[in-house]
């Protein structure tokens, strides 16, 4: 029962240690680093390289900047507007025409503007020479320039090398969609017309910078203006740099700071003249329209004119009796009071409806003139003030603010008294017009009396009155229409000239710097991190505990020594980092099972070192003073035997076949420093099995441990054959050896079973040629040997050289054995 509950908490133990996630901690990345430094820094020297080679082909771009108020006509800020207000509503509510400055700044990156710009500025021809391994951009410094005289037709490019003062040679032609090579060239002088497949064009030299380019060859371009604009349209922006304010940013960015200020300071032209021709284009409009209606009253005044010159003549009227003329003036009198008391009652009745309609919140009132009532006048007044606060206030918060809610409640009051007061105004106007229209109708009825002809000519001369008035005033019109076609000057101010710094933007050298040399160190690391991912051998302890619940006896550490399987560091004291590490494990022997006397050592597989630390445990048992056997039971191969080089046929399989039951006769002594003999493996048997399973095996242990103090038996790899585990039954210790990165992990499950099975008794484990490093014991794993199998099936005795490379990679490969 006891075992039984050991063995379901050895279980559990082990389940749990299973189902620990493995997480990448902070040494495990700096282990990374120090373990595989060289490739890091062979990774960053080659980042760098290639970053300073991208540098190499990358032009210095700079950025430019201009800013520009967009002023109204009035000069104050806001849109772009004409002198002449041809929207009365408009004027009538006291609002400003024009569109916002969001609008002036998406004119200003309008691809219409930008065709303009490099129409002007050429920038459908451009130039370049090759410097290193980067193309640099001529324009203001080229040494000539191509005017092409006819029309584009395809995209062209070719090399024009400078032979001389007086002319080049153009080479490498390319044209058409898709650019073709052509081998047209032709000698160039300047100011000569150059015909070619792609266009004709003349070249001027440009007298200040031609000698300097006199046997070099620059690369000319030819794109569509289209294609141009488009280009430009990129490389420019504009916004606004806040909302308070109407000032307008506009940055471009270019390889060459002389054509970035061009661009801007063409821009900003350009958007003038479209100011100014839109103002043009209005008052010429305004002043065609004007010119017509003058034609046309010019015209109407001339007919009536004629008429009452007709009448006059065929009624022989020529003057008006004195009686008529009082009689006629009272009339006039009372038909002018009944005008202005019906046009004050209709306004009054206008402004009614409009505050009985319009109560939304925001509304100005119409500011009307001619209202005697200065009261009213003054209330209205007020109010449009007080609107126009709380229009500005809404424009930068909510609806809903307290602010807000205040002003409209004092409007809707203000309103309302506004509102009381026009009715009251209204009611008494119209009783105005009712006396007017009964004083004017008692004279009208008067006028009956007067002829029917002297009412003709009163007919005639008001609308002769009316016809010279708006001539009159279609006149003065014409007048300020004519001033406005003569201003020039836009609604904009430049604030800021193009200005900016003379260092490049890009490419940000330091960034892509500090870029290449992380990409320098990821890149190592997460090779090695996905190498790990893949590799499914076993590493070390951590990997041991957690999968096993298997004591861990010791650590054997990885050296570079040239050592065999038979060879005894701790004799020789060749090693002592070697040595110390044996030592750990005899005095960890002894807590595991102080009273074991028989340790057979076994593996997964050949070449796991199992022959070299079974000798060398051996050993450091002897240097106690114990007496020591080392007994070959791979009576298979002969393994400890070969490596030791005993010639004698006689050994183990000499007394277990019964051919010889004196024990002590077959023994080899094999170092008397450390009290250690060897029992060799004896001939090869036929029938191994068979002989290991007899009870020869058991009569020969005890044989041995009259005369020893410890015995301890170098058996064959576990997995291989069934050898080990017949053999087992006579230790008190197992010993299985395990050597980092030759065993797979997906093994240690089974391990951990043969382990809960008690399949071998007292197993633990040697971990042999580790590789990490100790803190704290006096030493640090980097040292090591080298040792394998390569006979039987496929273990044996080579073990390859490593070369750096290997190193550098932590490839497990060997030296060869001299034995």
């Amino acid at each position: 029962m006891e075992m039984n509950s050991n063995n379901t908490a050895a279980r559990n133990q082990r389940r749990k240690n299973t189902g620990i996630e493995e997480t990448l901690t902070l040494r495990d990345i700096l282990d990374t680093f120090l373990d595989n430094w060289i490739w890091f820094v062979i990774s960053i020297i080659i980042s760098l390289a290639l970053a300073r080679l991208y540098l190499a082909t990358k032009s210095n771009v700079y950025q430019r900047q201009a800013v520009m108020l967009v002023k109204d006509d009035s000069g104050t800020n806001g849109g772009r507007r004409s002198n002449i207000s041809t929207d009365a509503l408009m004027q009538l509510n006291g609002v400003l025409a024009g569109a916002s400055v969001k609008n002036e700044v998406y004119i200003l990156h309008s691809f219409q503007l930008a065709q303009e710009v490099a129409k002007n500025l050429q920038l459908d021809v451009m130039y370049s020479i090759r410097s290193g391994l980067r193309n640099v951009s001529l324009y203001d410094n080229r040494p000539f320039t191509v005017n092409f005289i006819t029309e584009f037709t395809v995209p062209a490019s070719f090399k024009f090398t400078v032979d001389s003062k007086n002319g080049g040679t153009i080479s490498e032609v390319k044209y058409g969609i898709p650019m073709a090579e052509s081998d047209y060239s032709a000698k160039v002088e300047w100011g000569n017309t150059v015909k070619t497949p792609f266009g004709d064009f003349i070249a001027s030299p440009n007298e200040e910078r031609l000698e300097d380019f006199v046997g070099l060859t620059v690369s000319v371009q030819r794109i569509s203006l289209e294609d141009a604009a488009i280009i430009l349209f990129n490389k420019v922006t504009s916004s606004e740099i806040d909302k308070e304010s109407t000032l307008v940013r506009i940055t471009c960015t270019d390889t060459n700071i002389q054509r970035a200020d061009d661009i801007l300071n063409g821009l900003l032209d350009a958007y003038k003249r479209s100011i100014i021709e839109d103002k043009n284009q209005i008052a010429k409009s305004t002043s065609e329209f004007i010119e017509d209606r003058i034609g046309l009253i010019h015209s109407e005044l001339s007919e009536v004119e004629g008429k009452m010159a007709e009448f006059k003549q065929s009624s022989g009227l020529v003057d008006i009796k004195a009686s008529s003329e009082a009689f006629i003036a009272q009339s006039n009198t009372a038909r002018q009071r009944t005008i202005q008391a019906e046009t004050q009652y209709s306004m009054i009745e206008y402004l009614v409806d409009y505050l009985t309609q319009n109560v939304t919140a925001g509304n100005l009132i119409p500011t009307m003139g001619g209202i005697s009532d200065t009261g009213i006048a003054s209330q209205i007044a007020s109010y449009n003030q007080l609107m126009l606060q709380r229009n500005r206030l809404a424009e930068n918060t909510s609806e809903n603010s307290p602010t807000i809610v205040d002003y409209d409640k004092n409007l809707e009051q203000m309103r309302v008294a506004i509102l009381a007061s026009l009715k009251g105004y209204s009611a008494s106007l119209k009783l105005q017009v009712e006396k007017a229209k009964k004083e004017e109708a008692g004279l009208m009825g008067s006028l009956q009396a007067v002829p029917q002809k002297e009412k003709k000519v009163i007919d005639i001369a008001r609308q002769q009155t009316i016809k010279e008035t708006l001539y009159t005033y279609l006149l003065n019109k014409r007048e300020e229409t004519a001033l406005q076609l003569a201003i020039t000057e836009a609604n904009i101010r430049v604030v800021e000239h193009p200005f900016g710094s003379r260092s490049p933007i890009a490419p940000r050298t330091k960034v892509i710097a500090f870029i290449a040399l992380i990409i320098g160190i990821i890149v190592p690391f997460l090779f090695f991190q996905i190498r790990k991912l893949f590799d499914s051998t076993v590493h070390g302890r951590k990997d041991i505990e957690k999968f096993t619940t298997i004591p861990i006896l010791g650590e054997v550490p990885h050296s570079r020594s040239d050592l065999h399987d038979s060879q005894i560091v701790v004799e020789e004291q060749k090693d002592e980092i070697l040595s110390e590490a044996f030592r750990l494990i005899r005095f960890n022997m002894q807590f595991l099972n102080k009273d074991a006397r028989v340790i057979m050592l076994t593996s997964t597989m050949p070449g796991e070192g199992k022959t070299f630390i079974s000798g060398n445990i051996a050993a450091t048992l002897g240097l106690t003073g114990k007496k020591v056997v080392l007994m070959d039971a791979d009576i298979r191969k002969r393994t400890r035997s070969r490596l030791s080089a005993i010639e004698t046929n006689q050994g183990l399989t000499s007394y277990l076949s019964g051919n010889n039951d004196d024990i002590l006769s077959l023994i080899v002594p094999k170092s008397k420093k450390c009290n250690l003999d060897i029992l060799p493996a004896g001939v090869v048997a036929p029938n191994p099995t068979e002989l290991l399973m007899s009870k020869r095996l058991e009569q020969c242990i005890e044989e041995l441990k009259k005369y020893y103090d410890y015995v301890i038996i170098d058996n064959v790899p576990a997995q291989m054959v069934a050898d080990a585990g017949i053999v087992n039954r006579v230790a008190d210790l197992t010993i299985y050896v395990l050597r980092e990165t030759k065993v797979d992990r997906r093994y240690l499950p089974e391990l951990e079973r043969l382990h809960q099975e008690n399949k071998f008794t007292h197993l633990c484990i040697v971990i042999n040629d580790s590789r990490g490093k100790r803190k704290g014991y006096g030493y640090g794993y980097g040292y090591g040997y080298g040792y394998g199998y390569g006979y039987g099936y496929g273990y044996g005795s080579e073990e390859k050289k490593k070369s750096f490379w290997s190193k550098l990679f932590h490839r497990r490969k060997h030296k060869k054995h001299k034995r």
